[in-house]
């Protein structure tokens, strides 16, 4: 670039060289030429200089390459400070109680005494003294038979006469004229008597049971059972 401006201005010198010696040659050959054309010649001539030496000067600048570099700054990377912070649980404190255990001493209790049961008189009682025949007797199968129970009034009362009877409650029917009968007797305190009914030993071997009750007045006295086991003949 700086040869190319040298070089517009060592034209500029030579042609102004030029219009100096052709100006002094024609001053000498024609000295009767009029100054105002002759300068109007040069300023023509200086225009065409500058016009040539502006359009050189524009051309070189379109012809110089723009400048492309682009700087692009390069960030640097930032860093990232990451803290990780763990927490260590502390230790529990266990708590340990002790309890004092107190130590037994065995202390003697004396029993408490029981006041002794006073029986309370009963109106109407009897207890059992015999039975006939004795449990578990063996006979003969359908064999008649009479059953006797030996009683014994345990009682407040005196027994009356039609106020007794004597009433089936469970086990084989032996008895041979219904379930309950009237026991006519009358019946202190503290005596005994005896009560009989028909019986009649079932027809098949075995074991069996009938049993009764003495009631008085709606109160149950005493159980009279009776056992026998029926054989074959």
């Amino acid at each position: 670039m700086l040869r190319k401006r040298f070089a517009v201005l060592s034209l500029i010198l030579i042609i102004g060289l030029l219009l100096s010696g052709c100006n002094y040659q024609i001053q000498r050959m024609t000295p009767t030429v009029d100054p105002g054309v002759m300068q109007a010649t040069v300023n023509a001539a200086v225009a065409q200089v500058v016009q040539a030496t502006a359009y050189s000067l524009t051309s070189t600048a379109a012809a110089m390459p723009t400048s492309t570099s682009t700087t692009t700054a390069t960030l640097e990377p930032t860093a990232t400070a990451t803290a990780t912070a763990t927490a260590t649980p502390e230790p529990t404190a266990t708590a340990t109680a002790t309890v004092a255990i107190p130590t037994a001493t065995n202390t003697y209790i004396p029993p408490t005494q029981k006041p002794a049961a006073t029986a309370t008189p009963v109106n109407y009682l009897c207890s059992l003294v015999s039975v006939s025949p004795a449990s578990g007797t063996k006979m003969s199968t359908g064999a008649d038979y009479d059953a006797s129970w030996k009683v014994r009034n345990t009682g407040s009362k005196d027994w009356q006469v039609g106020y007794v009877d004597l009433v089936y409650v469970s086990g084989t029917k032996m008895q041979t004229k219904g379930d309950i009968f009237d026991v006519n007797v009358a019946l202190a305190r503290g005596a005994e008597t005896t009560v009989a009914i028909d019986m009649l030993a079932p027809a098949s071997a075995g074991k069996y049971t009938d049993t009764f009750q003495l009631v008085m007045e709606g109160t149950v006295m005493c159980v009279l059972p009776v056992t026998i086991e029926a054989v074959a003949p």
